[in-house]
Formats: structure tokens, C-alpha cells, sequence
């Protein structure tokens, strides 16, 4: 009789768990067809894709309260697992039908064609606030209904399932709530109420300064009830004057760390010395006024890269004075190179062939737009890589671009961050030839100051036979560079070495960093390390900010976080985890990491123990 109980016993168990097996795979795979499509940018939404994705989350649900799914649904753990995906299957139909809403409202903009002519349709571009609106109150409802969904009977791979799923809508939460904002904005800040004119600062990278590159060129832009035009472009020269220099007011940071390069003065040269754009766009709009009577509501800065990525990829501009044409792709490598060796040094044919070429440039954009899908993806990529930025004066437009990252305000990082800059005060063209890496270590074992280290290295990869303007002096080649490393405001130093040796170095308040500062010179063919130690006060989690410096080419970037094994550590894609987890690519962007105490609970929690303990070497 015994016996015969065990069997009925087992044999249920088995029923039970192969029950509970067909459900959970046939619901999975509908889940997971729909959550492709969930995550699809809305403008490239097909209405056959959403309503294929609605049928998938209907059958989930159908799957769920079929007779199979009641039959086992009672079950603990298997009750709480079903729940959850149940109330996730239900509050995505929702999320789908506003994405498709909003995709539908993009497709209708981009059909009637927003920016004609030089124009902003504000009308047009207004109704896009509305389906944004709903995109974000979309995903708010599911990310509320993952959250409240989490507790610890959920087995561990559903656990991390929808803490990936909450990760990903909390962003896109925030990111479509920033462009909702600015859709909102985007008519004052177009002229709408009444004209605004901007300041464009035209920056070149082959001579470095810490917001990019040294400003070579300055003219403005008004719009009007969306119409814009250009104004006059002139070189940094011909506004700078003679010395004694003209200050203007600057703030407090800009004027101590870089008043010793007079940055905020008429001399204009080294006024884009600070990473923090924000503050360079307060000093270079004063110098404007004061210099060429213009007074300006805000500015946009633009680079080499950032302005071949405004201009319609198929559109060709003609360089002034020469029989050359360029595309967008050739734009760069012109400016950055070509033009030295086809229009000479320091002659007043190469600086106005060069601000001619602006000028060629933003003709282009405003007569064709920008609203193409791939104009679109480049722009929101050089934006992020700091080749594009804009900055308004007025207080809520600064709000919401400082929380897009539109304007590069340097800010004050939550834990640890670093930003590598490099000050070329040699007056040479030859920041094109450098090869950056940065190395950013860090040792948090959660009871003690976390211990970090970033170590920049620079290589000197100069060619032979570039023109006398290029290497400006003797020896060839040679870098002249002021190298900073800015690092968290409440850090303390530990060390500060040049190539693995103890280095003098000056240190410099910037917002909620210190920037610690290195001048070294790097011969043609060599490479110079600056390394900086330091700790930070304990705290019972960490995260880390890496900004990017724009540069001809990106700098390559590794990290290295050695975390408590019971810490979870999320980044970029990418990541490898280990003993030491590790991420290594293009410094392209700002890239984050946040790392602390799982979160997991109950049998997720047990199960993430067993495989740690599992991992753990006998002897």
C-alpha cells in the first residue's frame, strides 16, 4: 500500500511538472515574439507586426487560464510565476498599441515633410507630443506592474527576466519622457513666440581643448516661427583684436582653472578650454556680444564630425577658392588633414576657404533638412559623442537639454566618473595623429573606501612630410599636450604618475569633479602613460560615468570592476562577468555602470547563493 502511494504520489508530481512545463514553454515563446516587437523603435512599427504581437499576448493569456494552466496554477511557486507573467502578458497589449500610435504620428510628420526650405512646421512637429505622452504612461503602467511582480517565489530565470524587461522600460521611460519635453519646447525655443538667434561655434579637433576643439570659426543662426537664416561667419582672428584683451564675466570654475590661458577674454583662442560646455557657451556668448555686438539666446557647437552628420549624406558642398567638392563622409578627413597641403597655413585664404565651407555646409542643411531617418540616427550619434551640443539660456530649455546629455553639461557624477581631456599648448595641428586608451579600475569590496585608478595613454602617431603649419615647430612631430583627468570632487588622491614614475601635477575645481593635470611632451612615434590613483568614500553601492572628450578618432576605453560576489553589476552590452567584471570598446558616448547588492529574494535569491558556493574552489 505504501509503495503504491509513492507511485501515485510521483506520478502526479510528474504530471504536475510536465503541466507546468507546456504551459510555461508555450506562453515563453509567445512572450517572447512579442516582446521583439515591444522593443521595436516606434517609427519602424508595422501594424501587421503589432497585431501579430497582440495575437501572441492573447494566446499567452489564453494559454494561462486554459484548462491545463488551472489544473497546476494552484500550486505554490508555480501560482506566483504564472501570476506574474500573466499581469506582464496584459499590461503590454497597452504599451504596443501606443508605440504603434506613435509610429503612426512619426510616419505622418515625416510624409508631410516638418523642415521645407529652411522651415520648422511647428505645427506638424507639435503633434508629436501627444502620442509621446502616451508612449511614456505606457510604459510607466509596465514598469509598475514588473515592479509590484517581483518577489521571491519567482524562479531565477524569470527573476532576471523581468528585471532586464524593468531596466529596459524604466529607460525608455525616461528617454521618450525627455523628447516628449522637447517636443514641447520646440517652439519657443524656434522662434515661435518670438525670434531667437543662437551662436554656431565651429571647433576643430586636430588642435585640442577641452570642450573638443580650439574655436576657429564663429556666426549665428535666427529662427523665426521656425524659418531660420544664417548670419555673417567669421574666423576667431578677425574678432579677436589686438592686446590688451577684453574679460568678460565668467564663472567662477571657468575663470580659476582656465583664466591663466585667458579663456575668458577677447582673445578667443582658448576660450572652448573647459569640458564643461554649458560654461564655455556663457563666455563665447559674451566675447560675441562684446566683440561683434550680437547678443544670443543660446549656442550650438559643432565640429568637423557633428556637422558632416547634419548634412544630407548624398549632398555634395564646394570648397571656396578651390576646384574641390565634398560629401558628408569626405567633410571630416578635409578639414582634419587635406586642407593644410590644398589650402596653406596661416594665410587668410585657408581660414576663409574654411569658414566659407561652414557656411556651404549650413546652407545645405537648412535648404534640405535634417529629418531624414538616417540623418536623424547620425545627428543623435554625434550628440552623443559630444561633436554636437546646444545650450539655451533660458532655465527649463537648459533643464530638459542638460537631461537629454544635448549640452554637455559636465555636472557632478553620483559616485565615481572620469573624463580624460587634452589641452594642446603647443599650437600645432596634430591632435588628428593621437591614439587615445583609457584604463579605469576599481576595487569595491563594500565594507571600505572603494580603491580606483584610470591610466590614459597617448600615442604619437604623426606622419612624415605634413606642411610647416601642421608640426609648427621643431623637433617634428613633437606633442606639447596639458593632460587632465577629472575624477569625482569627493575623491582623495593617492598617486599621480607620469610613466610609471611619480609626476608634479596641478589640481583644478571643475562642478563636482577635480581635475588632476599633467603637462608632458610626446616625441613622433612615442606614447606618454599619466596615471592617477585615488579613493572614495565607502558607500553600499557604486556606480561609474565615463564622458567622452570629442575626438578625430574615439578613444578606446577598458574597465575593470572587481565587485562583492554578491553584487550585481549592470553596463553596456558587452560586459564580462567574473572574478573581475570587464567591458572594453569606443569611448563614443557617455557609458555607465551601476553595480550593488542583488536584489533578488526567496528562491532567486537561494539559488544565485548555491551557485556562488558551487563556483567556490575546494581547496
Amino acid at each position: 500500500m505504501k509503495r503504491r502511494w509513492v507511485l501515485v504520489v510521483a506520478g502526479l508530481l510528474f504530471a504536475a511538472t510536465a503541466v507546468t512545463l507546456f504551459v510555461a514553454l508555450s506562453v515563453a515563446l509567445d512572450l517572447a515574439a512579442a516582446r521583439r516587437t515591444l522593443f521595436v523603435a516606434p517609427q519602424r512599427l508595422e501594424a501587421e507586426d503589432v497585431e501579430d504581437a497582440l495575437a501572441r499576448l492573447e494566446r499567452a493569456e489564453g494559454t494561462l487560464e486554459s484548462l491545463p494552466a488551472r489544473a497546476v496554477g494552484w500550486l505554490p511557486v508555480v501560482k506566483q510565476n504564472f501570476d506574474a507573467v500573466h499581469a506582464v502578458a496584459e499590461g503590454a497589449a497597452p504599451l504596443l498599441t501606443a508605440a504603434l500610435e506613435l509610429g503612426r504620428a512619426i510616419d505622418e510628420v515625416q510624409a508631410e515633410e516638418v523642415f521645407v526650405e529652411g522651415a520648422v512646421n511647428l505645427e506638424l512637429l507639435g503633434g508629436l507630443e501627444a502620442p509621446l505622452r502616451d508612449e511614456v504612461g505606457a510604459l510607466a503602467d509596465l514598469a509598475e506592474i514588473v515592479e509590484a511582480r517581483r518577489n521571491g517565489w519567482l524562479l531565477p530565470p524569470l527573476w532576471s527576466d523581468l528585471n532586464e524587461l524593468l531596466d529596459r522600460l524604466e529607460e525608455l521611460e525616461r528617454s521618450t519622457g525627455t523628447a516628449a519635453d522637447m517636443i514641447a519646447l520646440a517652439p519657443q525655443m524656434l522662434g515661435g513666440d518670438e525670434p531667437r538667434t543662437y551662436l554656431v561655434a565651429l571647433l576643430n579637433n586636430t588642435e585640442l581643448r577641452g570642450a573638443g576643439g580650439i574655436l576657429s570659426g564663429v556666426g549665428s543662426v535666427t529662427v523665426r516661427n521656425g524659418r531660420m537664416s544664417l548670419g555673417d561667419f567669421q574666423h576667431y582672428r578677425q574678432l579677436a583684436g589686438d592686446p590688451p584683451y577684453r574679460k568678460v564675466p565668467a564663472p567662477a570654475d571657468f575663470e580659476e582653472h582656465f583664466g591663466a590661458y585667458q579663456a575668458d577674454t577677447t582673445r578667443w583662442v582658448t576660450a572652448s578650454s573647459s569640458p564643461d560646455v554649458p560654461d564655455v557657451a556663457l563666455v563665447t556668448s559674451r566675447l560675441f556680444e562684446v566683440t561683434a555686438g550680437i547678443k544670443t539666446d543660446g549656442v550650438i557647437f559643432v565640429d568637423p564630425r557633428g556637422l558632416a552628420a547634419l548634412m544630407p549624406p548624398a549632398a555634395k558642398i564646394d570648397v571656396p577658392t578651390t576646384q574641390t567638392s565634398l560629401t558628408a563622409e569626405e567633410l571630416p578627413t578635409y578639414v582634419y588633414r587635406d586642407a593644410y597641403s590644398e589650402l596653406g597655413g596661416a594665410v587668410s585664404r585657408r581660414r576663409d576657404s574654411l569658414i566659407g565651407l561652414g557656411e556651404a555646409a549650413f546652407d545645405v542643411i537648412l535648404e534640405r533638412g535634417f529629418t531624414r531617418p538616417s540623418v536623424l540616427r547620425a545627428i543623435g550619434e554625434s550628440f552623443a559623442g559630444g561633436h554636437l551640443s546646444m545650450i539655451s539660456f533660458e532655465a527649463e530649455e537648459s533643464r530638459v537639454l542638460e537631461s537629454s546629455n544635448l549640452s554637455r553639461d559636465l555636472g557632478a557624477p553620483s559616485y565615481d566618473g572620469i573624463l580624460a581631456t587634452v589641452q594642446n599648448i603647443g599650437g600645432n595641428k596634430l591632435d588628428s595623429y593621437a591614439r587615445r586608451s583609457i584604463h579605469h579600475g576599481c576595487r569595491i569590496d563594500g565594507d571600505s573606501p572603494a580603491r580606483c585608478a584610470t591610466e590614459v595613454t597617448i600615442q604619437n602617431q604623426t606622419p612624415a612630410g605634413l606642411t610647416r603649419f601642421e608640426y609648427q615647430y621643431r623637433p617634428y612631430g613633437l606633442f606639447k599636450n596639458v593632460v587632465e583627468i577629472y575624477i569625482p570632487a569627493a575623491a582623495k588622491v593617492v598617486s599621480v604618475e607620469a610613466d610609471g614614475e611619480s609626476a608634479d601635477y596641478f589640481e583644478a575645481p571643475e562642478d563636482g569633479f577635480e581635475a588632476i593635470g599633467v603637462y608632458v611632451e610626446i616625441p613622433r612615434g612615442g606614447e606618454a602613460k599619466i596615471a592617477v590613483a585615488y579613493d572614495l568614500p565607502h558607500e553600499d553601492s557604486y556606480s561609474l560615468e565615463v564622458l567622452p572628450q570629442p575626438l578625430v578618432d574615439d578613444a578606446r576605453l577598458r574597465v575593470e570592476l572587481a565587485v562583492p560576489s554578491a553584487w550585481t553589476v549592470d553596463g553596456p552590452e558587452g560586459l564580462v562577468r567574473g572574478d573581475v567584471v570587464v567591458w572594453e570598446g569606443e569611448l563614443d558616448r557617455i557609458i555607465e555602470f551601476h553595480a550593488g547588492p542583488s536584489e533578488k529574494s526567496g528562491l532567486s535569491a537561494l539559488w544565485e547563493k548555491v551557485g556562488r558556493f558551487m563556483s567556490e574552489p575546494v581547496f
